[in-house]
């Protein structure tokens, strides 16, 4: 019987775009956790299984890598904000039930919440990130607005004011919530969702 060498599979390369969303995902997950400070590369790298000069190739710095956590955790939260909403306003209208999907998402996500305030305390000691800073967060008055016009039939201007606040009240319930997690801002939300439902103010 002729001897037969036993062949060993060839290593099968991670693609590129695998590695840099196993970095997104560790990121997301040890930034949430531990902050931008307390964690290191070599950490970040570990987790996702990839070599820390490999982290170097995508993000030049954890600041960047935070950035684009954030980009990539703000659609996911997006989406599921969204199917909260659709699948409240089955029974009841947009205005009813907007405040009400925010705080149910809010609870359930707050290393999202822990990454936002990561950010923002980032913009601030760092000015060369207030512009992208600047720029998700215009992004997410825009989507707000959007569906403000959408749902409620409102111009353009008046979903713009209303996103804004929106935007505005929900990051700092949040964070208040993130401190006080027993607190309950059942009656704030309510009272934001007032806001929504509101009629516009007449022109003089």
């Amino acid at each position: 019987m002729d001897d037969q060498t036993e062949k060993k599979p060839k290593k099968t390369w991670t693609h590129q775009r695998d590695n840099r969303e196993r970095l997104i995902d560790a990121g997301y997950s040890l930034l949430s956790e531990k902050g931008i400070d307390a964690t290191t590369v070599k950490e970040i790298a570990r987790k996702a299984d990839v070599s820390p000069g490999l982290f170097h190739y995508y993000f030049a710095s954890k600041d960047e890598l935070l950035l684009a956590v954030i980009y990539e955790a703000g659609a996911r939260f997006h989406q599921q904000l969204m199917q909260e909403l659709r699948k409240l306003s089955s029974e009841r209208t947009f205005a009813d039930v907007a405040m009400l999907a925010v705080a149910t998402v809010s609870r359930e996500h707050t290393a999202w919440y822990r990454l936002r305030y990561e950010l923002y305390a980032l913009g601030l000691r760092n000015p060369d990130f207030l512009s992208a800073i600047g720029e998700m967060l215009a992004k997410g008055r825009e989507g707000i607005a959007q569906t403000i016009q959408e749902q409620m039939g409102l111009d353009e201007t008046r979903a713009q004011a209303i996103a804004a606040v929106f935007h505005a009240c929900t990051d700092g319930l949040a964070l208040q919530q993130l401190a006080q997690p027993g607190l309950d801002l059942t009656a704030a939300y309510e009272l934001v969702q007032h806001l929504l439902s509101a009629e516009p103010t007449p022109e003089k």
